[in-house]
């Protein structure tokens, strides 16, 4: 096993914190004349929150570096090598923020950065190593597609719940849930029906990861369960109010109701079949989402939140972003794993 294999997730988890540092990204200006000044000085407002979340943006990284180094052998340098780059990539970004305007560089953002890379990177030393990671590893190994392959549909899962932290992105379908206009009962049927049809692609979608014929739906509703619960919970803390459950309608829990019982008898379909019927679902899913999906400016989306602390545009967008191009990451990846399966089938 090299350490290519991981190099695209690493890649991915530093983009998705790239995105989150630079956001908005123009307008570029020069950094003021007290800006370096300002770099090293601590920040006149620092909350816990912002602290916190700059460590746990970074856990991730540390630990996804940590699997890239630890391919090479040995187990201390690998540490090192993974919190000397989650603190060099925490640098970089913190230096590029000198350069946009409305971003506040902070060496102490660095240091949280540095010590959540740190942090992430430690889960591979012992005993943490022994207790959890390792059998996570070999669960991993046991359960989903070997190799590159299975890596990178856990990667898009783990975009997917990244993506429902947003509580006003609607759950399976496109734009703003919020904003979604009356519409007449035909038309609200097959905005529906996108749900249903989407729910049970993504059940295929998670048949097509697993190695045995078994499991796909008791895994696919764990998945659905936690979305949920991200869901509720982001709302109940992040929206305004009046907001808080408006993303919920009986249409849609019909729709999530329906798609899991079409999924019952599908998943047992050869896995050529499946991932051919998650291919179709996934695409008829996004087109008819993209259809009936009500959208709005992002100055209109942030209203919606009662957020006290920063980076809320940074927030909104980048999940908005996943939300919206994950359907067509998952088709590329499903097209190409069954290609492959057409050629030699995945065992």
């Amino acid at each position: 096993m090299t350490a290519s294999r991981y190099r695209g997730s690493l890649a991915v988890w530093a983009a998705l914190i790239a995105y989150a540092s630079l956001y908005p990204f123009v307008p570029l200006r020069p950094p003021a004349a007290d800006a370096l000044g300002a770099f090293f000085a601590r920040p006149r407002f620092v909350t816990d929150f912002d602290v916190w979340v700059n460590i746990a943006a970074y856990v991730p990284l540390g630990t996804l570096a940590c699997l890239y180094f630890r391919q090479a052998g040995g187990v201390a340098k690998p540490i090192l090598k993974a919190a000397a780059l989650g603190a060099a990539f925490s640098f970089a970004m913190e230096t590029c923020q000198l350069f946009i305007p409305n971003r506040i560089a902070s060496i102490f953002d660095v240091l949280a950065n540095a010590g959540g890379a740190l942090a992430g990177a430690l889960v591979f030393a012992d005993p943490f190593y022994s207790l959890a990671m390792r059998p996570l590893g070999e669960l991993r190994e046991r359960i989903v597609i070997p190799g590159a392959w299975g890596d990178a549909g856990l990667v898009l899962v783990m975009l997917w719940l990244i993506a429902q932290l947003n509580p006003a992105l609607p759950f399976f379908g496109a734009g703003n849930i919020l904003g979604d206009p009356p519409r007449a009962d035909e038309l609200a049927i097959l905005q529906w029906s996108a749900v249903a049809m989407g729910i049970c692609g993504f059940g295929l979608f998670v048949s097509a990861l697993l190695q045995a014929e078994t499991g796909t739906l008791r895994l696919t509703l764990v998945l659905l369960s936690v979305a949920l619960w991200l869901k509720f919970m982001a709302a109940s803390f992040m929206l305004q109010p009046h907001f808080a459950e408006g993303w919920v309608s009986v249409g849609r829990v019909v729709g999530l109701v329906v798609g899991v019982v079409a999924l019952v008898p599908l998943r047992r379909l050869p896995r050529a079949g499946r991932i051919y019927l998650a291919i179709m679902l996934v695409l008829a899913a996004a087109l008819f989402s993209k259809i009936f999906g009500a959208y709005s400016a992002i100055e209109e989306l942030v209203r919606l939140f009662r957020w006290p602390y920063g980076q809320l545009a940074s927030f909104a967008t980048l999940t908005r972003f996943l939300h919206e191009l994950w359907p067509f990451m998952a088709l590329v990846f499903l097209i190409a794993l069954f290609l492959r399966v057409r050629r030699s089938p995945v065992r």
